[in-house]
């Protein structure tokens, strides 16, 4: 019954973001009596800090399934920065953004939820770390590469939340890829300075 009310938190951050989740929409989502909330979540605070375990673990599920499905012979680079950006779309990533808004202003959701999304984050870095590593396992450079990558991504999913524009953000993917080829080495730089429209 927990985990059906949690479910239904998450969706409902989806579907009608924080300032929309209510404990009594949560409820109806979850078709279950108004005191079955009270016994596991008394107050909204302590659904949502619920909400952020359960979120953050299905997003630790998520990221585990990725790096499992590296394919062998994979080309590393695109990979790890493919999976980087995988990492910030669908549901579980539009609910943890909600909470992000919501953490800003509510010092009780912040305490909850920094903690976990620290250990999300460390824990994205080592294994985006890992993938460059195998191709690169000596180079200083890759710890500062595999952080920009995380934080480029998580920029261009937030820009396509808004804007919508799948192709943008799939040429300038590439063209992160090949910057990190650059920084490493195995790019000429000046393949930057080709046009957008060039990029396949």
């Amino acid at each position: 019954m927990r985990t059906r009310l949690l479910d239904a938190a998450v969706e409902s951050l989806v579907e009608v973001g924080y300032a929309g989740t209510t404990t009594l929409g949560v409820q109806k989502r979850a078709g279950v009596p108004r005191g079955t909330l009270q016994h596991h979540f008394p107050t909204k605070a302590d659904l949502l800090a619920g909400a952020v375990e359960h979120l953050a673990e299905r997003r630790f599920a998520q990221l585990t399934r990725e790096f499992e499905a590296i394919p062998v012979g994979a080309d590393r680079l695109e990979t790890a920065v493919e999976l980087t950006m995988h990492m910030f779309t669908g549901p579980s990533f539009w609910a943890a953004l909600e909470m992000w808004v919501g953490a800003r202003t509510d010092p009780e959701l912040l305490a909850a939820f920094l903690p976990l999304e620290y250990r999300l984050f460390d824990l994205m870095h080592n294994s985006i770390r890992d993938i460059f590593r195998q191709e690169f396992p000596e180079d200083p450079r890759v710890p500062t590469i595999t952080e920009f990558t995380i934080e480029i991504m998580t920029g261009l999913a937030m820009r396509v939340l808004l804007t919508g524009d799948l192709d943008r953000n799939r040429v300038l993917r590439h063209r992160w890829g090949n910057a990190v080829r650059i920084l490493l080495g195995e790019a000429d730089p000046t393949s930057l300075t080709r046009p957008i429209s060039d990029v396949g």
